[in-house]
């Protein structure tokens, strides 16, 4: 199956995870016991029949490239079309721009060279499992020039997004940059189908005029002259903004139904890079509930309601509660953690005691001795 549509992923972020995102990208942060962020987005674009896609790179680009690779466990190593990294542009990082519309401009050459019809323009900080080619249907249905997703939300989301005010018939009326959003705000969810013609066009005239920022100085001056509609998103979808939002979603995935709507319910697999690694060893004074514990895992103590990545070792009499602890770190003997997300490679010697809240989880850097 091929796709009349390429995917194009920007990994400029300026949301920050504090510790977690200090030496990679956002769209690399560990998630849900043996993910990345950015598997989440190459698996909905492959699952869509995508198979050109290219990644933008941020300035912190070696851990995209040692995870992503030549994208082989997505099916884009091949010999047309594929996996492409377009390398920042060493002048904007001497004379930084903000916004989207030079990164764009500056690689209108991948998005010319293809003959699809259509280009995604996603992201790397959304956890969902979404159907591409819905997304398609929808937009040729309503002869759209762009699609945008959106999702009416549920509860609060405390972060700066875009919200749109839509009609009956999901035509886009208007586009508004909140610091916050309020429950029941039709909040964009970093996907947008827009046909290649129609970007090129636009990219290079707002690059002409010295424009930042694609949506708010391309779709929403000219939300009157392009047929821009909404798409509404039901399924689940998260964004993640912060220490806060990230901790959220971790434990969201242990929940039973969450689960099963993101990783077997559609039968969209969610792939991520290959680590032949032994199963977990839980040793007979272990005690383990409600939590997910990847494998290469020795578990001596006791963990409840948290995530466990790979090659974790939980020392004897340890506590391990509402925690995310990340692969390669050592939780040693009598150990006490509550609410706590420990990056990779951490020490958290004997008898030490840490906490944080729900709303505040404590955040252990890469690394760290504690």
């Amino acid at each position: 199956m091929s796709s009349d549509m390429i995917g194009l992923i920007n990994l400029e972020s300026d949301s920050s995870l504090r510790e977690l995102n200090e030496e990679r990208p956002l769209a690399t942060v560990p998630i849900g016991g043996k993910f990345r962020l950015i598997d989440f987005t190459l698996s909905n674009l492959v699952n869509a029949g995508i198979n050109n896609v290219g990644i933008l790179l941020p300035l912190q680009a070696r851990s995209i490239l040692d995870h992503v690779r030549s994208g082989r466990e997505w099916g884009l190593a091949r010999k047309g079309d594929g996996l492409f990294y377009l390398p920042v542009d060493w002048e904007d990082v001497n004379n930084p721009v903000e916004g989207d519309i030079r990164l764009y401009y500056k690689n209108l050459l991948f998005v010319s060279h293809s003959s699809k019809p259509y280009i995604l323009l996603t992201g790397g900080d959304m956890v969902q499992n979404i159907d591409y080619d819905e997304v398609l249907h929808f937009h040729r249905h309503h002869n759209a020039d762009v699609t945008m997703i959106y999702q009416k939300q549920r509860e609060a989301f405390n972060g700066e997004a875009h919200v749109l005010q839509v009609n009956e018939q999901n035509k886009v009326v208007g586009i508004y940059a909140k610091a916050a959003v309020a429950a029941g705000d039709n909040m964009y969810q970093r996907g947008i189908l827009i046909d290649s013609a129609v970007f090129q066009q636009c990219i290079r005239k707002a690059y002409g005029k010295g424009y930042h920022y694609f949506i708010s100085d391309v779709l929403q001056r000219n939300i009157d002259r392009l047929r821009v509609f909404g798409y509404p998103y039901e399924g689940y979808a998260k964004r993640v903004s912060s220490i806060e939002s990230y901790y959220q979603v971790n434990m969201d995935l242990l929940d039973h139904d969450t689960w099963w709507k993101m990783f077997q319910q559609y039968q969209r697999h969610i792939y991520t890079k290959i680590k032949d690694v032994t199963p977990a060893k839980y040793m007979e004074e272990s005690s383990v509930c409600h939590s997910l514990v990847a494998n290469g895992c020795i578990i001596e103590g006791r963990v409840e309601n948290s995530i466990i990545f790979r090659k974790v070792h939980i020392g004897r009499n340890a506590v391990v509660r509402n925690s995310i602890i990340m692969q390669h770190s050592v939780i040693g003997d009598d150990a006490q953690m509550d609410y706590v997300i420990c990056d990779k490679d951490a020490l958290i010697q004997p008898e030490a005691t840490l906490s944080g809240t729900q709303g505040h989880p404590m955040c252990i850097g890469k690394c760290r001795v504690i």
